[in-house]
């Protein structure tokens, strides 16, 4: 460490990986500045600016053993250099510029009053029927915290369990990515509120993960890629950024190789939203590919059951080992669904596909108990299975992975979508922040709005930070992630074959208004309603294609394409259908 009246220059290795790292502070004062050993003391001064920069030899690069060569003293002075040039103005209205950016690109109004309370006041003072301000702040804050921690840029690294906000040398699970619902879940909002540019780093991660993937997979599954092939890669519940894909800290509840299902699913949506192809022939395709390859290969025919099954099988931090859990079939049901969508419009892997049709319709992912709730393990009724294992209000709520995130229950009848209500039910309303915000898009994917505010309300009244950050306890960003995507999934869903708005509207949302959030399709959606009924929906055909709506009387409403009144094409009841090129704006008045 070297420390002078003008800075302080910190340079290191980290003892266990050996990497490298420095980082400079330099400050502006008109103050008196006193040096000792180790510390830096600025008084009597009217301002202090500081100017830090931290860099390491990190590179998101598996062939070079994830570093680069790099003169990081000289770098990190040069970037404190360059700021101090533009100086604290500049560099304050460059911030502001370059997140409002994205931000702004969703505006939420549920009827709030104006209010200058502090962000502490608002969250000691809440009530949830008249606590507007402090939810459309806490949606717009985790927008804000993804915008912050996951950005598109050279060597960028996805946002972590503490986002990239960590004080500590030996942080809670060593800020680590836990793949078995919270990286996911960080993602959550980042589609359908805009903000496709975040989600670069954890597709180009997972990306580069599938090379030291394929040795997990040599290991565990016997799946062998020879140079240049890519036949599966393998990934469990924990990884880091230098491609450890091993079960982790313990091989029990470590296990858990439907992780690499679930990234794809992550990876997939940034097509289905955005419909670019070339980017999902070039980057998202080949990824889907490899892990449809993998459990192609993986799956063992259980002759009994006379299903597909992955084996052995744990369903995330809770219960037995089994054979087919609900939680590794729905994400191979939605792994393999995808992959059929995607070579189907691409017109590749005839073979494959063959093989991958005929698993998919055995894999067989959902049972209904006799109680009427979804099974969470296929065995749970056998007089074997090892009940004393289960907790019935367990803070995970795997088996109903295929609500959501997923789509799987969308093909299933009512009698399903009952028994996850039941299933819910039974898991209470507690748990843990991360878990509260994961049961606010189950509740909005079922379309109850009142039961995901409440659960709303619960994250923020007991799950929340004085600075809003989603505590586990303890520090968990996830929660502030899966709150802002649950607040979006009451407003709009399109996970099915229409786009829906107002899917899941509480009573205390029954005045408000939003703007630019996004459904699968490309469509950009903008809306106001009062008394819980629509009063206008605009939506901006970003790719062209049909745009199918559905709510209660559109067809009774007045549909305008580009300002000139038409005519929708009737699906049904409630249904309807507009065909679009890229650039159209459709406007439904109520």
């Amino acid at each position: 460490m070297d420390i002078t009246d003008s800075h302080i220059l910190m340079k290191g290795r980290v003892k266990d990986n050996d990497l490298r790292f420095a980082s400079y502070l330099a400050w502006e004062t008109d103050g008196d500045i006193r040096v000792w050993s180790d510390k830096v003391q600025i008084s009597g001064a009217s301002y202090a600016n500081l100017f830090l920069a931290a860099k390491t030899d990190f590179a998101q690069n598996p062939a070079s053993n994830y570093r680069k060569k790099l003169d990081l003293e000289q770098q990190v002075i040069d970037l404190v250099d360059t700021a101090k040039e533009k100086g604290y103005a500049q560099l304050k209205s460059r911030h502001i510029e370059d997140y409002q950016a994205l931000l702004q690109r969703v505006q939420l109004d549920l009827g709030s009053d104006v209010d200058t309370s502090t962000t502490d006041d608002l969250l000691k003072n809440y009530k949830p029927q008249e606590g507007q301000v402090l939810e459309e702040l806490f949606f717009q804050y985790g927008r804000y915290l993804l915008i912050s921690s996951s950005r598109d840029c050279p060597d960028a690294l996805p946002a972590n369990l503490q986002g990239v906000w960590n004080a500590v040398d030996n942080p809670p699970w060593n800020s680590d990515y836990h793949l078995n619902v919270n990286l996911q879940m960080n993602y959550w909002p980042a589609y359908v509120t805009n903000l496709l540019e975040t989600v670069f780093p954890v597709i180009n991660y997972v990306d580069d993960l599938r090379i030291y993937g394929r040795l997990a997979a040599v290991k565990y599954a016997g799946i062998v890629s020879q140079k240049g092939e890519e036949n599966g890669w393998l990934v469990h519940t924990q990884a880091t950024p230098f491609g450890w894909t091993a079960p982790g800290w313990d091989y029990y509840w470590g296990w858990s190789p439907a992780a690499n299902a679930w990234m794809m699913q992550t990876v997939y949506e940034a097509y289905s939203f955005y419909r670019d192809q070339d980017y999902l022939r070039e980057k998202i395709y080949p990824m889907l590919r490899e892990t449809v390859r993998f459990w192609n290969a993986f799956l063992h025919k259980d002759q009994q059951a006379q299903r597909w099954v992955s084996s052995p099988s744990y369903s995330p931090e809770h219960g037995p080992i089994s054979i087919g859990n609900t939680y590794d079939q729905s994400l191979i049901w939605q792994l393999f669904h995808d992959f059929i969508q995607a070579a189907q419009e691409l017109s590749l892997d005839e073979d494959l596909l063959t093989e991958v049709k005929e698993k998919f319709d055995l894999l067989n992912p959902l049972q209904i108990t006799q109680s009427g709730r979804i099974r969470e393990w296929y065995e749970e009724e056998e007089q074997y299975f090892q009940n004393e294992k289960v907790e019935a209000q367990h803070r995970h709520a795997s088996h109903l992975v295929g609500l959501y995130p997923g789509t799987l229950f969308s093909y299933k009848g009512q009698e399903y979508l009952e028994a996850a209500r039941a299933s819910l039910n039974d898991r209470g309303d507690g748990g843990t922040g991360w878990s509260k915000a994961n049961k606010i898009n189950l509740w909005a994917r079922l379309g109850d709005g009142n039961r995901a505010h409440k659960l709303l309300a619960e994250q923020l009244k007991s799950s929340t930070l004085p600075n809003l950050w989603c505590s586990h306890p303890p520090f968990q960003i996830d929660g502030n992630f899966g709150a802002s995507s649950g607040m979006a999934e009451m407003l709009l869903q399109s996970h099915t074959a229409y786009l829906v708005p107002l899917a899941a509207l509480p009573d205390a949302w029954s005045t408000g208004s939003v703007s630019g959030l996004m459904a699968r399709g490309h469509f950009e959606v903008s809306m106001s309603w009062a008394d819980k009924k629509l009063l206008q929906l605009t939506i901006l055909s970003r790719s062209g294609g049909d745009l199918r709506v559905s709510y209660p009387g559109i067809e009774k409403s007045v549909i305008k394409m580009n300002q000139e009144k038409i005519k929708a094409k009737c699906m049904g009841k409630d249904c309807i259908s507009v065909a679009t090129v890229e650039g159209d704006l459709v406007q439904f008045y109520f």
